[in-house]
């Protein structure tokens, strides 16, 4: 984690049997109530890293920009799985052991090549953060939906109380302070409330939403790159960006209603 930004979960250790993860904060399982959600797992230099996305079609993932690259160098490797539940029982202590494991098709990760927005420069312009990426899969995975882009300034319109209904689905950790630290590696869902639009003054890239026990959820680690659905739809109004508090709070989360996401995403949608 650097500059206050909210990064992806801790690296993976060789000695590896099982990887921690974990859950969306303060939210309850989600089962199967999201198939076209799923995890990242993502080889660095320095180790293995985890992430959340969306998929929009058969064989693009919608991510954040910072799981799909680092100081300028695209993951050395990336895979994806769509079980709620994950467990990564290799056996290995080398990575050439871990990579052909997670490489064999019954063990159901995917390989995906990952694409960091072309102006995403690990926040060197923040608050200005192009922080969106997508993973496009070597094979297709059909299901019976998939996540959908909003119309352009999406956010903008929401007026009242009764619209200020988001749901967030992520890996990600249940939260770093007692008592609500907690490490499962599953797909969880929990609702947050937009409350502003251009607080950083950014631009409007990001929106600040709600991460506290009394709206009903929020992200943390490993969440990064998930989606902030409107309502209970499958409309992906944002992706989870950042952070300034320990997975409590307020979280900064990368629209997807602007032409700067727009533009770069729909370039690799059919």
């Amino acid at each position: 984690m650097s500059k206050g930004i909210r990064a992806s979960c801790a690296a993976f250790l060789m000695s590896c049997l099982a990887l921690p993860a974990a859950a969306v904060t303060f939210g309850s399982p989600d089962g199967n109530g999201h198939p076209f959600v799923g995890t990242l797992l993502f080889e660095r230099s320095d180790g293995y890293y985890s992430c959340t996305g969306t998929m929009l079609s058969s064989t693009v993932m919608l991510t954040a920009g910072h799981c799909t690259e680092e100081g300028g160098v695209v993951n050395l490797n990336t895979w994806v799985k769509f079980a709620p539940d994950i467990t990564l029982n290799s056996g290995c202590s080398t990575r050439k052991c871990l990579n052909a494991f997670l490489d064999k098709a019954s063990n159901g990760w995917i390989r995906g090549t990952p694409h960091p927005h072309p102006n995403y420069d690990d926040f060197a312009e923040f608050p200005v953060t192009y922080d969106v990426g997508v993973v496009v899969l070597s094979k297709a995975v059909s299901m019976p939906t998939y996540g959908e882009l909003p119309s352009l300034n999406f956010l903008e319109t929401i007026k009242s109380a009764a619209e200020n209904n988001f749901t967030v689905v992520g890996y990600g950790m249940q939260g770093l302070i007692k008592p609500f630290e907690s490490d499962i590696w599953a797909r969880y869902v929990g609702t947050v409330k937009l409350l502003e639009l251009r607080s950083t003054s950014d631009g409007g890239q990001s929106a600040k939403y709600t991460n506290n026990p009394g709206t009903g959820g929020g992200t943390c680690f490993g969440d990064s790159g998930g989606p902030i659905f409107y309502s209970n739809t499958n409309i992906v109004v944002s992706v989870v960006s950042w952070g300034l508090t320990p997975c409590i709070g307020v979280d900064y989360n990368f629209r997807t209603d602007i032409p700067t996401a727009q533009t770069f995403v729909d370039s690799f949608l059919p």
